[in-house]
């Protein structure tokens, strides 16, 4: 009777199996089928739909690009009818030019400046006269921008344009140059019109002509007008480029998705109304194909259900305690296949430990024992995992199977009552009832993962200890209730110095650990650590009102510098705290001497520094620059020096790099920027003829946006010209983003401050963007000329570089120079100019008036406008 009832089982298993797979068959064939058909017809209204848009957004480009034409060229015609006017000559005064120009920008607002230039290129007359006298008298000849476009406007008796630009009345623009010709042809001079962009193209372009597109007008990559639609999907994009008196500008057009909508079917209709008929009729192909497999189940399945419906029900085998089988429910419960049973335990459906604290596969173990020595029944309360995850406490009965004597028959009854006080236990057996924070069992439980982690990754992680020294002097003094409140203070600190993945845990009474992963290097490890002295030096108030301020101490152990073993890295941050604990203040200290004496140096540098930047411990002082034809003084250039609390005067190659990265080079620049102003007015009111003086910027000042601004501010404060500020930008950082520094470069030349590209030919400069950047001089790196003096003339590099620079027609500087030798080679390659202490060492403040000519007139003068300025106010 035995076998006959094995036979049936293995016969229904058979049935049971080829029926799931027949039926799994038919629902994925449907469903490839019905997805296949829904596809083809959401790609095929898919691409109706994009080219109706693409053609709508292509005719609307079209469109927008005639208007912008057509208005950019009226707008010109303007400038050039205004020219005619004065074909029988010059204007014969200020008040018969004004009486012409006023009018007209009255009637065209997109012109916002309109002057009279001489054919000298010198500025004559502006309009309108508010705000723009100090322009007048400016020469534009060696203007950067707008020399060039001078130059080509009068070469070819037409009207040109410069490159787009900001405005200094604000908006994006650009200024026209028209030359006015007399009767018989000759120049009599060039009226120069500045146009803003928005002004002029918001008249032809509005939302109500473009319907919900997006609409962009650029050059290159500079938005100059935008209105913004629903459309934003760059795929339907058109681009249609605009011919702007040989400029190019490019009008963008992006559809609006739900226009196409309006004249055909939504693809996405067709994707999701396919979709809902794919998974209906794949459902119901399925459910006919195996609708067998109800009656052939039960055959399965030997155990009994329990008395509650909710009971869970499954068989286990005696000897190893495989799953065998298990009732429906049960499967669905913890998500189980029947060809996964032979590969998993009872105790795998458990969490790693149960209620009273012993192993699940320990437990397990001992109930199969007493099962195969004799038991009837075995019950117990037993702890499972769902398959979201979710631990159910539930009571267990355990006994012999009735139909199969190698098996044992479990029910799980579920307990809500008891669920509740479980996972409250679990809580309070691994987290500190006071702070909340993981206590020192679950802290290992996380380092031993964390270790597992870092080694399979690859990862750099620390352990820090953190103790508070004087805690229980707390307690003594303000009692057990304030003390548990700096303890909840000091956690919440502690937590607000870690990220989400890191963990920080309360070990005992005043003693805190954290652990911190996936570190890139060990200063990661040590800004941990400085945000913790950091937080912890802060002081707390307490209820009464008086201050507690905390001495605290922590030690930093690395993985897998230190130790590879868990509980060795833990030992080893321990023994590195009690070092710490040997400082007079807060402080933290490594496992490593070596690397704790680095970071401790480097934390006293910042702090120094910090305190420097707060108290002006620095001086500048001044290296000259001299023609090399006659020796005249032509500039300094500002060197900063730091007086550390030792006394010492330090160079920047000891401090600049700690200084960029801990973001103290903003104030120290705005310092460095004001100072340099003041010694320039000082110098003009001892009655001094003062001369530029140029400032070296690091690559995250060169970027800055308000660096502009705070220079024009502070020279218009003291009253003295923007030009009498250079700036220097390593041909380093000029190449690490060329299109951006090139942006950055003429904005400063707008603003008329100087521009030097330093340490010329030590990377890799393109001649396209040397050619490019509108800087007046180019310093040359020392290892050019160190290299040509170990060189025969014929094979050096100097001189042709040399005259490169001079045929961009810009000045080439040497500096460093430093011997006789270095010296007589520069002036045989026609150096411009020349710094180094063979000519002269940096100079303090006081010294340098000894190098400065006398004003031949006492008068001080007033500070005029910037030639962008003057090119472009209004």
């Amino acid at each position: 009777m035995e076998e006959e009832n094995k036979q049936a089982d293995e016969n229904a298993s058979t049935q049971t199996s080829r029926l799931k797979k027949r039926a799994l068959l038919a629902g994925f064939l449907t469903a490839v089928f019905l997805g296949s058909v829904t596809f083809f017809f959401w790609q095929t209204f898919e691409k109706n739909r994009r080219t109706i848009l693409l053609s709508a957004a292509q005719i609307t480009a079209t469109s927008v690009a005639q208007q912008v034409s057509q208005i950019v060229t009226s707008n010109l015609a303007v400038l050039e009818s205004f020219a005619d006017n004065w074909q029988d000559g010059a204007p014969e005064d200020e008040r018969a030019y004004l009486s012409i120009a006023t009018p007209l920008q009255s009637r065209f607002p997109a012109l916002q400046a309109i002057n009279w230039i001489s054919p000298n290129y010198l500025i004559l007359y502006v309009a309108p006269i508010k705000g723009n006298v100090p322009a007048i008298g400016a020469d534009l000849k060696r203007h950067p921008m707008a020399g060039p476009v001078l130059d080509i406007a009068l070469d070819q008796r037409r009207t040109q344009i410069t490159p787009t630009l900001e405005l200094l009345q604000g908006g994006r623009g650009f200024a026209a140059y028209s030359p006015v010709l007399g009767r018989d042809g000759e120049i009599i001079g060039i009226i120069n019109g500045a146009f803003r962009i928005r002004s002029m193209l918001a008249s032809v372009i509005n939302t109500e002509q473009v319907e919900d597109y997006t609409v962009r007008v650029r050059e290159g990559d500079t938005v100059l007008f935008e209105i913004r639609g629903e459309g934003d999907d760059e795929q339907l994009q058109r681009t249609v480029p605009v011919e702007i008196v040989g400029r190019q500008w490019q009008v963008d057009v992006i559809a609006d998705p739900k226009l196409a909508s309006q004249h055909t079917i939504n693809p996405e209709l067709i994707l999701l109304f396919g979709t809902l008929v794919t998974a209906l009729f794949t459902v119901l192909i399925f459910m006919l194909t195996n609708r067998q497999k109800t009656s052939s189940r039960r055959h399965l399945h030997h155990i009994n259900a329990g008395d509650d419906i909710n009971d869970l029900a499954l068989s286990i085998t005696k000897l190893d305690g495989h799953l065998k089988s298990m009732s429906p429910e049960t499967a669905e419960f913890f998500d189980l296949r029947e060809e996964d049973y032979g590969f998993i335990r009872f105790y795998n459906l458990a969490p790693e430990f149960q209620s009273d604290g012993t192993a699940s596969r320990r437990s397990q173990e001992k109930m199969l024992l007493a099962i195969n020595r004799g038991e009837e029944e075995l019950r117990r309360e037993w702890i499972v995992r769902s398959a979201e995850g979710v631990h159910v406490v539930c009571n267990l009965a355990m006994k012999p199977s009735a139909s199969n004597p190698d098996c044992v028959d479990i029910t799980l009854h579920h307990n809500p009552a008891a669920n509740a006080s479980v996972n409250r236990l679990r809580y309070l057996a691994t987290h500190d009832p006071l702070t909340g924070l993981p206590n020192h069992a679950l802290f290992e439980d996380r380092l031993n993962q964390a270790v597992a982690h870092a080694k399979r990754y690859e990862k750099l992680l620390s352990v820090l200890v953190v103790d508070i020294d004087n805690f229980r002097a707390i307690n003594d003094r303000f009692g057990a209730d304030i003390g548990d409140e700096t303890l909840r203070t000091i956690s919440g600190r502690l937590r607000a110095t870690v990220r989400e993945k890191d963990t920080c845990a309360r070990f005992s009474g005043d003693m805190f650990a954290i652990i911190a992963t996936d570190l890139s290097e060990a200063e990661g490890a040590a800004l941990v650590a400085e945000r913790v002295v950091e937080a912890m030096s802060q002081p707390i108030q307490t209820t009464t009102g008086e201050e507690i301020r905390l001495h605290v101490s922590v030690g930093v152990a690395l993985y897998p510098n230190d130790a590879r073993a868990p509980s060795q890295l833990l030992a080893n941050a321990d023994a590195a705290m009690y070092r710490a604990q040997k400082s007079a203040e807060s402080s933290y200290c490594f496992f490593v001497e070596t690397m704790n004496n680095v970071m401790h140096a480097r934390l006293s540098m910042e702090t120094q520094l910090r305190r420097a930047v707060d108290e002006k411990r620095f001086v500048l002082e001044y290296q000259p620059r001299y023609r090399t034809s006659d020796r005249t003084l032509t500039g300094f250039e500002a060197l900063l020096r730091w007086i550390d609390d030792s006394g010492k005067r330090r160079l920047p190659p000891d401090f600049i790099a700690v200084a960029d990265r801990t973001g103290l080079l903003s104030p120290l620049g705005q310092w460095i920027i004001e100072t340099v102003c003041k010694q320039i007015a000082q110098w003009r009111e001892q009655g001094y003829v003062p001369v530029p003086i140029a400032l070296n910027v690091s690559s995250r000042q060169f970027i800055q946006a308000d660096l502009i601004k705070n220079i024009i501010d502070l020279t218009a404060e003291h009253e003295i010209d923007a030009a009498m500020i250079e700036i220097e930008v390593s041909e380093d950082i000029a190449m690490r983003e060329p299109e951006r520094a090139l942006g950055q470069f003429y904005r400063f030349a707008e603003a008329g401050i100087g521009l030097t590209l330093d340490h010329f030919a030590a990377g890799n400069t393109s001649l396209r963007y040397l050619k490019r950047f509108p800087v007046q001089r180019i310093k040359l790196s020392k290892s050019l000329f160190n290299l040509a003096l170990d060189e025969q003339p014929e094979n050096s590099i100097l001189q042709p570089a040399i005259r490169l620079c001079k045929s961009l027609n810009r000045k080439v500087v040497a500096v460093g120079v430093e011997t006789e030798e270095q010296l007589a080679v520069l002036q045989a390659a026609d150096c411009d100019e020349m710094q180094g202490f063979l000519l002269s060492a940096p100079l303090d403040a006081i010294d340098t008036a000894e190098l400065l000519p006398r004003q031949k007139s006492p008068a001080r003068p007033k500070a005029t406008s910037s030639p962008a300025e003057d090119e472009h106010s209004g």
